[in-house]
């Protein structure tokens, strides 16, 4: 089967829903519900690689899908880096922020091979797509590493992934140049080329949905997020629970409401 890569946004993206479902490489994500978001439009999603879950599932199913789609792919998990809660499958298990800043300028170190890893995984995904597709891929999610070590992982992800545009998305400070540049929140401050995320904000009304609307529409993408999209349940008794252990079995009913927020 022959994969159309587009580099650019297709026009029919700026109408669609363009959700960040960073959880649904979860086991008991329900993906034949999560294509109920994009009925009848082209499908622009966005997830986190092997944190969730390693067989990721429903990524392959909605890469089968014939229709055009976008997707903006995290590979390593940079929150758990920074509040120490990796698991031992992620990226950054078993480092500090200063080691694995030493540690992603080293072929060789443990960090990039996991890396290597992921970004084949990806590139396997990618290879076993149907239909029109344009791919973003980032190194890392809200990263803390500095632009040296940013560098060095997007140098070794853009020669596997090299399709793919190349998204870099630090916590602080400046975008690596030749990038596309990604910041989340409701006015995140960004230029052309970018990529906007509703990551981490809760959106309470329609008059915030339509705000961020308006302060990223320079942009290639803007994503709707909240937190259940990363399996997070209000009231839970427990603080705290590992990306892989979470309940992600969400009624079909949100994403119904997720495809209608856009209208």
């Amino acid at each position: 089967m022959r994969i159309i890569f587009v580099l650019l946004a297709f026009m029919a993206t700026a109408q669609a829903q363009a959700v960040s479902y960073i959880g649904l490489c979860n086991k008991s994500w329900p993906c034949s519900r999560t294509l109920e978001t994009w009925k009848g439009k082209p499908i622009v999603t966005g997830w986190l690689e092997d944190s969730f879950g390693k067989n990721c599932k429903c990524a392959n199913a909605i890469l089968r899908q014939k229709k055009e789609k976008t997707i903006r792919v995290h590979l390593a998990n940079g929150p758990c880096l920074r509040n120490k809660r990796c698991e031992r499958h992620d990226v950054f298990y078993g480092y500090s922020i200063a080691s694995a800043n030493r540690a992603a300028k080293n072929p060789k170190s443990r960090l990039r091979k996991r890396l290597n890893v992921l970004a084949n995984k990806l590139k396997q995904r990618i290879e076993q797509s149907k239909g029109p597709l344009t791919c973003y891929v980032s190194p890392c999610l809200e990263c803390d590493l500095n632009g040296p070590a940013r560098k060095a992982l997007i140098s070794a992800v853009s020669a596997t992934l090299s399709n793919c545009s190349i998204v870099d998305n630090p916590l602080g400070g400046r975008c690596l140049r030749g990038t596309i540049c990604e910041r989340h929140g409701i006015a995140p401050k960004l230029h052309k080329p970018c990529i906007a995320d509703l990551d981490g904000t809760e959106v309470k009304s329609k008059i915030d949905l339509q705000r961020f609307k308006q302060n990223t529409k320079q942009c290639d993408l803007s994503f709707y997020w909240t937190a259940w999209m990363n399996c997070n349940r209000k009231g839970s008794p427990i603080p705290f629970l590992k990306p892989s252990e979470r309940d992600c079995s969400h009624p079909v009913l949100l994403f119904r409401k997720v495809r209608n927020l856009w209208n």
